[in-house]
């Protein structure tokens, strides 16, 4: 067990994926080590602010048709390239993912694929969390929320999202959940993230 496995951890009543996953190889992609630096570097970023607590949050970042995405499970913190997951194909009528990597995608693969498709100008996506995301005074005038809170890992908070992203939106909050954020690149997305993350920092303290 090398460091990185000895601080992994999952949060409280998480159960994994609720989509049907289904695994086309279990072959991690070569291309997987080409994205790790840009995965690493946006991780190392979020945990510097903590905002990477055990397995909460995800990141992709658009390939071809499908993209890559954390694995199910992942600590961001803590990111490996084998948890570098290619999702090929999404169906969210039938709630199914095709998927190609050494272990199952992302709970929130379903939303970052519908994302994709509404959205093709993005590149990228970073779903995070921190303490201020499920405050709702400290949200008011910086950064839109979801009408209501939706269970992690649904087609509802998938279409809850998509719905919330308006045409110039490029970050919105999950109600009582967390951030998703949009970019070309994995690093615009978490300038997104973060520059939200220090306004309602400031603002918290503010409150003071």
């Amino acid at each position: 067990m090398n460091d990185f496995q000895k601080n992994k951890h999952l949060l409280e009543g998480y159960v994994g994926v609720k989509f049907h996953a289904v695994e086309l190889s279990s072959a991690l992609m070569s291309e997987a080590a080409d994205l790790y630096g840009a995965f690493e570097a946006a991780c190392n970023r979020l945990r510097s602010h903590g905002m990477t607590p055990a397995n909460a949050g995800n990141l992709s970042v658009r390939h071809g048709a499908g993209f890559f995405i954390s694995s199910s499970g992942c600590n961001l913190g803590c990111i490996e390239m084998e948890e570098l997951i290619f999702v090929e194909k999404c169906d969210a009528e039938a709630e199914e993912v095709l998927y190609r990597g050494p272990s199952k995608p992302s709970s929130e693969s379903i939303m970052h694929s519908l994302i994709y498709e509404h959205r093709p100008e993005t590149g990228a996506i970073i779903h995070a969390h921190d303490e201020f995301a499920t405050r709702p005074e400290l949200l008011e005038g910086e950064v839109s929320e979801t009408e209501r809170e939706e269970a992690y890992g649904s087609i509802a908070l998938a279409r809850m999202a998509i719905e919330t992203f308006k045409s110039k939106e490029r970050i919105i909050v999950l109600k009582n959940h967390g951030y998703v954020a949009i970019g070309p690149y994995l690093h615009s997305a978490c300038d997104l993230v973060v520059k939200t993350h220090l306004r309602l920092l400031g603002k918290a303290k503010g409150a003071f």
